[in-house]
């Protein structure tokens, strides 16, 4: 029989957080090293969609019970969380600007796009995590880091 894990939805909620935070840093850094006004535009709009979808979150974690139990999720499903954020789709905030020096304009779509997309993959993870009382801001946060993706993809055709 495989062994459980415990996570708690205060855990996932501020992976989240610490998720949005270092995706903002990104934008805003290739805000100021992008040469493209196309790509400034889109990264300045996806740094201000990231800070609305933390203060999303923080409101979540506040309006969450302060001892909900954490649920067990059995080992395969616990090694997947942790590899897709070992992977870590997303470098800390401060290591945003050094990862950003020297990306070309495709370069920092390429990297937006995998990013909004590891994001989604972990939010319909974490959406089975919260309370039933949270699923419905995590669902409308995964249609919004849809919109992303899709925003992405056109200003990367746009680029070719």
């Amino acid at each position: 029989m495989a062994q459980a894990a415990m996570f708690s939805a205060n855990q996932m909620i501020d992976i989240a957080i610490q998720t949005e935070q270092a995706g903002r840093a990104f934008y805003e850094a290739a805000v100021q090293h992008s040469d493209e006004p196309q790509v400034k535009s889109l990264c300045q709009w996806l740094a201000d969609e990231e800070l609305t979808h933390e203060q999303t979150f923080r409101r979540l974690g506040q309006d969450l019970p302060p001892e909900i139990e954490p649920r067990e999720w059995p080992t395969e499903r616990a090694e997947f969380i942790d590899a897709l954020l070992g992977s870590r789709f997303m470098p800390k905030p401060e290591q945003a600007e050094a990862l950003v020096e020297g990306m070309s304009a495709q370069d920092i779509l390429d990297f937006a796009l995998n990013f909004e997309k590891d994001t989604i993959v972990f939010l319909y993870e974490m959406r089975d995590m919260v309370p039933a009382s949270a699923v419905d801001k995590v669902n409308e946060i995964i249609a919004e880091e849809k919109a992303h993706v899709s925003r992405i993809m056109k200003a990367e055709a746009a680029l070719e």
